[in-house]
């Protein structure tokens, strides 16, 4: 059996590659643009849809009588025609369910991704001598060195080439023996409860309480992004020529990019590209030594985007048109909290090493379990606010509102259908684990 894993290296052209690579990055960028637009003239025109098959028939037709996506790799042009069709048909999805639809939208040059290989060999080929950092043979754009390495070896299958930040990236896609993703599994059990506070509270099976700290990767170059941002805003307003600094851009005019505006630019990226690697970094090492030590380990579902939407406006009922305060400024620092700390990372991360260490990774359903609510030692359910901080139950149990999550999360995992009422039970999830587990103390 085998399965998908990726493998992305830094690119390291030189002046003339990278000039290549920034001419093929604007021709996909162009053709993606005509095909919305097509897509759009089609329908005003009440002509039949715009699939996939005629998209690919009109790019071989382009790349007759247009010079410059001749020199581009057929197969890449049909990954840049794939790509805008599936947007397309998730915009239709939407549209029918009667979600926000989303509509396509068309791309600058600065926020195109790049671009993608369907086959290996075709376009594209790795060059990776042992011993030494490898290169990657692009058609029509040259061998280019480039630095990576990942903890298991596969077939390439296919890669996207893309840039980020003005850092040049090859993201392989490799198709890799089971065997060969195998991780070493620990013998314990553990659930945890995700926070702001103390980014994990983990409770373990021999009633011991390890906690981990947040490290707040955004809040600790936060004052340098601000600093930076209003250096930013104060030149983009000198660029405004003739106009104020609160006034709009007229319909059409566009924002003159100064040499400095590009330097501050590029240390904004800078600033957001060291934090976005930091956390990465730390969620490898952390789940990676999570799944190494723990057979069995659980948390709740969370659903990130309900936690992290902005309050609903507060109509005032005696002065139409007017609103009361909703707490909005204090939920934006909220949601910033929540995403930098990122927890569908985190438990991607989980159920990935989980799965190649063949240990099991359990989710709770927070409806049912409810586990902030319910007393760990009871299983009676105790309301609190987001400001309460202890749990207090009639039972006489208190302690720390982490500390009941992550044990309530440990019981429902180790006994099962322990609260009547909750319709969940763990013993599919128990089938693989010793029955000489002892219970959690109190």
């Amino acid at each position: 059996m085998t399965l998908q894993r990726k493998i992305t290296y830094r690119m390291y052209p030189n002046a003339s590659e990278l000039d290549a690579l920034e001419r093929w990055r604007g021709l996909h960028c162009r053709v993606t643009n005509t095909l919305i637009e097509e897509h759009r003239r089609r329908h005003e025109a009440g002509e039949k849809a715009y699939s996939f098959s005629a998209m690919c028939k009109d790019l071989t037709a382009w790349r007759g009588y247009v010079d410059a996506l001749r020199d581009l790799n057929a197969q890449s042009l049909q990954v840049t025609a794939k790509r805008v069709a599936l947007s397309f048909d998730a915009f239709f999805r939407r549209l029918k369910s009667g979600d926000a639809p989303g509509y396509p939208r068309f791309k600058a040059l600065q926020r195109f991704g790049g671009w993608g290989y369907k086959t290996y060999g075709d376009g594209w080929k790795l060059l990776q001598p042992e011993g030494q950092h490898g290169k990657v043979r692009l058609s029509g754009i040259g061998t280019i060195r480039i630095r990576g390495k990942g903890r298991f070896s596969g077939t390439p299958k296919t890669a996207e080439v893309m840039c980020k930040g003005g850092t040049w990236t090859l993201s392989v896609t490799y198709e890799v023996a089971q065997e060969a993703l195998s991780r070493q599994r620990g013998s314990e059990a553990a659930a945890f409860d995700w926070g702001l506070d103390k980014l994990l509270t983990i409770a373990k099976a021999d009633g011991t309480l390890e906690p981990v700290d947040n490290p707040r990767w955004l809040k600790s170059k936060l004052d340098a992004i601000k600093a930076l941002q209003r250096t930013v805003s104060a030149e983009e307003a000198k660029a405004q020529l003739g106009l104020a600094a609160d006034a709009p851009l007229k319909k059409g005019q566009r924002l003159p990019v100064t040499a400095k505006l590009k330097r501050l630019y590029a240390q904004v990226r800078a600033l957001h590209g060291k934090v976005a690697r930091q956390r990465h970094d730390f969620y490898h090492k952390l789940t990676a030594e999570l799944v190494k030590r723990f057979a069995f380990l659980g948390t709740e579902a969370l659903a990130v985007n309900n936690m992290s939407c902005a309050p609903k406006a507060k109509h005032d009922p005696d002065q139409p048109g007017a609103f009361l305060p909703n707490g909005a400024a204090a939920k934006a620092g909220l949601n910033r909290s929540i995403l930098d700390a990122a927890p569908s990372m985190l438990l991607g991360m989980l159920r990935a090493k989980a799965a190649e260490a063949a240990s099991v990774f359990a989710l709770a359903d927070t409806r049912k379990v409810k586990p902030t609510q319910r007393c760990h030692r009871c299983g009676a359910l105790v309301k609190k606010e987001l400001n309460d901080r202890v749990h207090r139950c009639a039972c006489g149990c208190e302690c720390d509102r982490d500390e009941n999550a992550a044990k309530t999360l440990l019981r429902w995992m180790l006994e099962g259908d322990f609260w009547p009422g909750t319709g969940q039970t763990g013993s599919a999830f128990m089938a693989e684990w010793p029955s000489e587990t002892p219970p959690i103390a109190g």
